[in-house]
């Protein structure tokens, strides 16, 4: 697995890294198959590891299963967005991007793996006006100030990232961009010139291109899928595949982060990656395709 260094954060990221979303639905107690994934992930030469407060049990299932191998990984958790389980067993999600609201969740999550610090903390999704006119990036600097995080962060798309380019503070970003959602690529740009670290999440677009349509959000993307990734675009490449190396095709990309359950997809995203990047004449069709729509 090959890395990049992350901007200007002395950190060096391997091109795939884990998104730790969908594990945080698996209970602790019944998690020995994350286990398994996780382990294997970091075998693999994954070193960066993405959760969140707002993402249930994941943080403790990073924690509990490869807690112990905390130096082979990049920690990076976000904060703002959160989720606290009742005693009901209900899960109430909570939206606060405060200073004062953060600061607890950081302690909480630095708790939860058992670490003296996090590697990159990422305010999670705030609105544009949080952006603008918060003192969530002023908490985070606090954080940093205390040792308790090394490197700062957001996980924004559309106005609220281009908002946290502009500001300059920060020193990774994290955001949407794929196949099917090329219109970001001015964006990363933008970041790459301030020398941010630019973190993609959902880089396969949720895989919608290898699901049923009836599963899909709506025709439209559906419709937007079978013409990009047709064979006549990608050849014999499976869409996934061709997806991701499309991506880390784009010089100004990082790191992209993949989440999954399922061992076997894990493994064939790391050899896919490994592959290197997509051949030249298909990542123009790929983008002609997406000009075209």
């Amino acid at each position: 697995m090959k890395t990049r260094r992350l901007g200007r954060t002395d950190l060096q990221v391997s091109e795939l890294g884990f998104g730790a979303w969908q594990i945080g639905w698996t209970r602790p107690e019944d998690g020995d198959e994350i286990g398994r994934l996780l382990n294997r992930a970091l075998d693999l030469g994954i070193n960066l590891i993405d959760s969140s407060a707002a993402y249930r049990w994941s943080e403790e299932l990073i924690a509990k299963y490869v807690g112990h191998r905390r130096d082979e990984f990049i920690f990076a958790t976000k904060c703002g967005s959160g989720r606290v389980l009742q005693p009901d067993g209900e899960w109430v999600q909570t939206l606060d991007y405060s200073a004062k609201s953060i600061a607890p969740q950081i302690d909480r999550s630095l708790q939860r793996l058992n670490t003296d610090h996090i590697d990159i903390i990422q305010l999670h999704s705030p609105p544009f006006d949080d952006v603008v006119f918060g003192d969530g990036l002023e908490g985070l600097k606090r954080a940093q100030e205390q040792g308790k995080v090394r490197f700062v962060s957001i996980s924004a798309d559309e106005d609220a990232a281009l908002k946290a380019i502009e500001i300059g503070e920060y020193d990774t970003l994290q955001i949407t961009y794929n196949v099917l959602d090329q219109s970001p690529s001015d964006f990363l740009a933008a970041a790459r010139e301030k020398d941010m670290g630019l973190i993609i999440k959902q880089p396969i677009a949720n895989a919608v291109f290898a699901k049923p349509d009836k599963d899909n959000p709506s025709a439209a993307i559906a419709d937007r899928a079978h013409s990009i990734l047709s064979p006549e675009a990608i050849g014999d490449l499976a869409p996934v595949e061709a997806a991701l190396r499309w991506l880390l095709n784009d010089e100004n990309v990082h790191t992209a982060i993949v989440g999954t359950t399922n061992l076997s997809h894990l493994e064939s995203n790391v050899e896919a990656v490994t592959k290197g990047p997509i051949p030249e004449g298909v990542a123009e069709e790929i983008g002609r395709r997406f000009q075209g729509l």
